[in-house]
Parts: C-alpha cells; sequence; structure tokens
C-alpha cells in the first residue's frame, strides 16, 4: 500500500514539462544550484527527466570534462548535498541540436513526502578548453506518486 490513495493508482505520474529554464554556463563557471522543487505533499519517484536546449546547440565537450546536472533530494531542509541523494542525473558530454531532448539516467529511489528536490550543475573533471559547456535550456521531469 502506498503512502496516499493516489500512490495506489497504477502510473499515478505527472508531468512538469516546463520545470525550469537555465542560462548557458561557461567552462570555468561555478557549481551552482539552479533550482527546486517542492516540498511535495506525498512521497514520489523521478521517472523521467529531460534537458532541452533552446537557442545554441548543446556541444559535447570531451569524455574527461563536462559538466554533470542532478536532482538531489534536499531533505526537508533543501540543503542536503550527498551524491548518495541524487535521483537523477545527465552527463553532458555529447552533443544535441537545440530543442532536442537529452534524457537523463533516473535512480530507482523515493523522495519523502515534505521534502525538497533541487536541481544542480557541477563540473566534472576540471576547467574545459572549448568555452560554453551547458547551453541554455530547459528541464522537464516525470514522477510518480507512491
Amino acid at each position: 500500500m502506498a503512502s496516499t490513495p493516489l500512490g495506489d493508482i497504477p502510473g499515478a505520474r505527472f508531468h512538469e514539462a516546463l520545470a525550469a529554464t537555465a542560462g548557458a554556463v561557461a567552462s570555468g563557471g561555478p557549481n551552482a544550484r539552479l533550482g527546486q522543487f517542492g516540498p511535495f505533499a506525498h512521497n514520489i519517484r523521478i521517472r523521467n527527466a529531460w534537458w532541452v536546449p533552446t537557442g545554441a546547440d548543446q556541444v559535447a565537450t570531451n569524455t574527461a570534462s563536462y559538466r554533470r546536472q542532478s536532482l538531489y533530494d534536499g531533505g526537508v531542509s533543501g540543503t542536503v548535498t550527498a551524491t548518495a541523494n541524487r535521483m537523477a542525473s545527465l552527463n553532458m558530454n555529447f552533443s544535441q541540436a537545440s530543442l532536442g531532448a537529452m534524457t537523463w539516467a533516473s535512480i530507482d529511489r523515493t523522495l519523502s513526502a515534505g521534502n525538497i528536490l533541487y536541481w544542480s550543475q557541477e563540473t566534472v573533471g576540471g576547467t574545459e578548453t572549448l568555452g560554453t559547456v551547458m547551453a541554455a535550456g530547459q528541464l522537464a521531469f516525470a514522477y510518480e506518486v507512491m
């Protein structure tokens, strides 16, 4: 039995088609929290997430140095940052034409009712020499009530 009657309905999923937007991030740009969602009234799981570059194409940098976008279970305070709390992520080391969706990898873990989901971007592997490593774009995600 789920935490709420809605969670007992198979496929009780919701789609945030335009959850948030972010501007481009240059190679030397600092890691940053880009947005937050919640607190949620129910236990949820992220089922799908997408990054859609808008304007410029997302250009691949290399596999040793790139940006990663992540969705984290921030706990009740919204400040938990441990990698163990990552719910979904996107390693931005491949190209995508503008307005095409880049699919995230989801991790099967539950965000408890009352917790805050937050979105961040961070550098993996050090400064990239090729310039902008995260094109401006928008985040979309789908979640399931548990």
